[in-house]
C-alpha cells in the first residue's frame, strides 16, 4: 500500500502513490520552469507596447460653438430642432426648457469633457439661452460609421 493507502494501478503495475506523486513533482518542476519563461517572453512585449487601445466616447448632442452662435432669440421650436438637433432632455415637467448635454473621455488620455446647453421657450419661440461660461473648445468629431 501506497501513501494513504492508495495505489494506482499503470500497465498492470501497482505503484504506491508517493511514487507517483514524486515522479509528477519533478516533472512539472522542470517543465514549469521552461513554461513561464516562455510565456513571459511573449507577453512582456505586448505588456511594454500598451497595445491596449481605448475608444473615444461621444455621448449627448456634439454641438460647435458655430452653431450655438446662430441660436438667437425669437426661433421657433422646429428652428432650433433643425439647427441643433433633438434635445437630449426634454422634460415633461418643463416643457418650455430644452437640454442640450454633451459628454467628450478621450480615449488615449482618459480627459473627461461635459458640456451643457439649455435653451428656454415662451410662446413656443427661444426666450433665452443659457451657454456655459467660456468658449467652447473644439473636440474631435464623433466617427461617422463607414468612414
Amino acid at each position: 500500500m501506497g501513501v494513504d493507502g492508495f495505489v494506482i494501478r499503470l500497465q498492470g503495475k501497482a505503484l504506491p502513490m508517493s511514487v507517483v506523486t514524486s515522479f509528477v513533482d519533478r516533472r512539472v518542476r522542470s517543465t514549469s520552469g521552461r513554461w513561464v519563461t516562455w510565456a513571459a517572453a511573449l507577453t512582456l512585449p505586448f505588456m511594454a507596447s500598451g497595445c491596449i487601445y481605448r475608444i473615444n466616447i461621444h455621448q449627448g448632442n456634439f454641438l460647435e460653438a458655430k452653431t450655438i452662435d446662430q441660436l438667437t432669440v425669437g426661433m421657433t421650436r422646429s428652428q432650433v430642432r433643425f439647427l441643433l438637433g433633438t434635445p437630449m432632455v426634454a422634460d415633461e415637467f418643463h416643457p418650455d426648457r430644452w437640454d442640450y448635454y454633451y459628454y467628450f473621455k478621450d480615449g488615449k488620455t482618459r480627459h473627461e469633457e461635459r458640456r451643457a446647453f439649455v435653451v428656454y421657450f415662451q410662446q413656443d419661440k427661444v426666450a433665452r439661452i443659457d451657454k456655459p461660461d467660456g468658449e467652447f473648445k473644439p473636440l474631435p468629431k464623433p466617427a461617422t460609421p463607414g468612414a
